[in-house]
């Protein structure tokens, strides 16, 4: 859906990352480009430098606040540079994915295409157990 607003999360494991190197800014360059591709406003940009199998992440709560405090108005997209950017463990990846579903979200990234159906079901849960 072209116009669609949207936010942005970036997630590097250690702050060392965070300093040393580009971790998030590429990750932020490369969600972009893929929401100008498809059309999609970025109205706010959420990062964490914490591990990816905690999901109580300060950033990662900023988000849902955002989106379950904007969904009544429109449904935002959220985009992340790669499976493992959301979650590392099938379990904690399930857990953020419910979250962000119920806080209206929708998961999309320039590196899996996020479906409904039972083959792209069978993809995500394979790809995020061995994150």
């Amino acid at each position: 859906m072209p116009n669609q607003q949207a936010v942005i999360y970036c997630r590097v494991s250690h702050i060392k990352q965070k300093t040393r190197g580009n971790g998030l800014s590429s990750q932020e360059t490369r969600c972009r480009e893929y929401a100008k591709y498809r059309g999609h406003n970025v109205v706010k940009v959420f990062s964490d430098d914490t591990s990816g199998s905690l999901t109580a992440r300060s950033g990662m709560q900023s988000m849902l606040k955002y989106l379950n405090a904007h969904k009544r108005r429109t449904q935002h997209v959220v985009i992340i540079d790669d499976i493992s950017r959301l979650a590392r463990g099938l379990e904690a990846h399930l857990q953020l994915r419910a979250d962000i579903s119920k806080a209206g979200g929708i998961l999309e990234s320039p590196s899996i295409e996020f479906g409904d159906d039972s083959d792209s079901m069978l993809v995500e849960n394979l790809l995020a157990s061995v994150s």
